[in-house]
């Protein structure tokens, strides 16, 4: 009886925290055609969560363009422990970003090694995060790339606006918390996610 109980207990943390661990596939477009894929993936380990993405990216506008984005954020409960941001354009690094939680509350952002500056204040909510969870009742989202706040506002029914520092504006559309399609303004290039069935 003892041994039931112990087991039907293991099963049910199993599958809580199995469930939590989530991954989406989507498809890039730019006007039309498929020039890529980008890889989200959550795994979930006690209170230790780990986002990361992966993004490819083959087309040729006036010359043959090939991007590849990297990230990988760590949160411990609701508060971000690390970020990493490796973008490379044409096999070339072209950003190479840390972000290291110090102490309660404050931050060291690191670009190519160095460190650019201090981030005296919580952070709960990475852009990152968009890929996984509906952004409910957040109104900024931390990049991992530029180590800035961006802004977020509701533009519709589960739908939201990102703007960056540099006024760039991209679009997420929701469905049951999961998102559905985006249009992103990445700097160099313009292209947009479209989920993919399992």
């Amino acid at each position: 009886m003892k041994f039931t109980i112990f087991l039907l207990a293991f099963l049910a943390i199993s599958y809580s925290a199995l469930s939590q661990n989530k991954s989406f596939s989507y498809a890039v477009v730019h006007k039309g055609d498929k020039i890529g894929k980008l890889e989200a993936i959550k795994k979930v380990n006690g209170g230790i969560t780990e986002y990361q993405t992966e993004t490819n990216i083959q087309t040729r506008i006036l010359a043959k363009i090939e991007v590849n984005y990297n990230f990988r954020v760590v949160f411990n409960g609701h508060e971000l422990k690390n970020t990493e941001a490796q973008i490379f354009l044409n096999r070339k690094n072209r950003t190479s970003t840390k972000t290291i939680k110090t102490n309660e509350h404050n931050y060291k952002f690191y670009d190519s090694g160095k460190l650019e500056k201090t981030i005296n204040s919580p952070i709960s909510y990475t852009c990152i995060q968009l890929m996984f969870e509906e952004p409910t009742n957040v109104k900024k989202a931390y990049s991992e790339e530029t180590g800035e706040f961006q802004s977020l506002r509701k533009i519709g029914m589960h739908s939201y606006a990102k703007e960056n520092e540099k006024g760039r504006e991209s679009f997420y559309h929701y469905k049951n918390g999961i998102l559905q399609t985006a249009k992103i303004d990445a700097g160099i290039i313009e292209f947009e996610l479209q989920l993919q069935p399992l």
